[in-house]
């Protein structure tokens, strides 16, 4: 007697009739008219070796870029980040977060002129950037009320904090005439108009005098009501030794000057607002960086400019097609692509420094996507709609996921969403 074996090139389950589950676990389908009738067998899929532990898990991110860091692996287990090289060993850079749940982005930018490679991350909350040639940095510490005429020296440049006008008299950053910032009413204003001061950012005439300019061999690049964190605009070791001084109860730097230039170092990159982080990429040496989505951001995005590694809260734009909120952001091809709760754009860098970016015109998918799970594989775009489907990129939107495969992605989704 002759039977027909029957194969089953994919999973087959439809909870929707009540049919039970055939599963297929560490087989594919491939065409071979030898074996029977049906002119398909299932072949083995070849067997994976462990190539190293990293951590205690889970394993979140896995990340590496050819010609950056040696091409060294970065890995996110738990909330860890290490980095490891072809070897199998890993070493932990640093804890970058308080949750194991999460997607993690990462992006690397490769060296400019003197100014190092950078890895950034991003996993819903703080922005991190690493390099093994870092900044020297000062650090604030503020234990208690921030006073009116206290004083605060970095380098060359005085700034005092004040009650009154910030253009009384002629401030011109000296030590005799600093330049006056506004104390506010909470050490939370006094510190972020001090750090607005130093980056000339915020408002002139009313954060701090009108007559201040940048601050010309440091910026700061963090605050809160008790933490102000400086750094020098020059990478390695020429930006140690900076003089910092303080004449205050409350307020005093944890150390005489900036320290720790060239040394391996992993730091917080302030986002507008104090937003988290939900995605980045890099695309001809600029760092795209999607915040945390709200109501009165939605669809807005920033960028770092190439050699930076800070943001300017002046430079963002926002997806312009529809209202819906950016997921992620992807480079693919010449373009980045925001990929909404239900749209999907692309954008181009200018090479204008006005207008460094802008939205390419004439492409717009009405599709969009569930976060962190779009990537690009060699000439493709590959996507998970709203709805569960898989979707292809490449001149246009192809549907490439089947019934069941659906069914295991929208279950999955429902998981995720009960988990936030």
């Amino acid at each position: 007697m002759v039977m027909s074996v029957t194969f089953f090139p994919s999973l087959a389950a439809r909870q929707v009739a009540a049919e039970p589950v055939i599963t297929l676990k560490n087989r594919y389908a491939e065409k071979n008219p030898r074996l029977n009738n049906t002119e398909v067998s299932l072949i083995s899929r070849p067997r994976l070796k462990k190539f190293a532990e990293v951590g205690t898990g889970h394993i979140r991110k896995v990340f590496s870029t050819p010609g950056v860091f040696a091409d060294d692996l970065f890995v996110v287990s738990g909330t860890d980040l290490y980095r490891g090289g072809t070897d199998g060993v890993f070493t932990l850079i640093g804890t970058i977060s308080t949750t194991i749940t999460g997607d993690v982005s990462m992006c690397a930018v490769a060296p400019i002129g003197t100014t190092p490679a950078f890895l950034y991350i991003a996993e819903g909350g703080v922005l991190w950037v690493y390099t093994e040639d870092g900044q020297a940095m000062g650090h604030l510490d503020v234990t208690g009320a921030i006073a009116d005429n206290d004083t605060v020296q970095i380098d060359t440049v005085y700034y005092k904090w004040t009650t009154g006008s910030v253009d009384t008299g002629t401030p011109n950053g000296t030590s005799g005439t600093p330049y006056l910032v506004a104390k506010g009413s909470s050490n939370g204003e006094a510190m972020t108009n001090l750090y607005n001061a130093i980056n000339l950012t915020g408002n002139e005439g009313v954060d701090y005098s009108t007559t201040t300019v940048v601050h010309p061999t440091i910026y700061a690049g963090s605050v809160s009501s008790t933490d102000l964190y400086v750094y020098a605009i020059d990478y390695g070791i020429g930006g140690n030794g900076k003089s910092l001084t303080e004449t205050s109860v409350n307020a005093t730097w944890t150390a005489a000057t900036t320290a720790g230039g060239g040394l391996d170092q992993i730091r917080q990159v302030m986002v507008p607002d104090d937003s988290g982080a939900i995605s980045v990429a890099q695309i001809n040496s600029y760092v795209i960086v999607v915040p945390v989505q709200t109501e009165s951001i939605n669809g807005r995005f920033f960028w770092i400019n190439p050699g930076e590694a800070k943001i300017d809260p002046t430079d963002f734009a926002t997806a312009e097609r529809s209202p819906d909120g950016i997921n992620q952001v992807i480079v693919f091809g010449e373009m980045f692509w925001l990929m909404g709760q239900n749209t999907t754009e692309p954008w181009i860098t200018t090479g204008d420094l006005t207008t460094p970016v802008e939205r390419f015109k004439g492409i717009l998918y009405d599709r969009g996507a569930w976060a962190g799970t779009a990537v690009q594989v060699k000439d493709k775009l590959i996507t998970i709609d709203e709805d569960g489907g898989a979707w292809v990129i490449s001149g246009g939107a192809q549907r490439i996921s089947t019934p069941e495969v659906e069914e295991k992605i929208r279950r999955a989704i429902q998981r995720a969403a009960l988990l936030t």
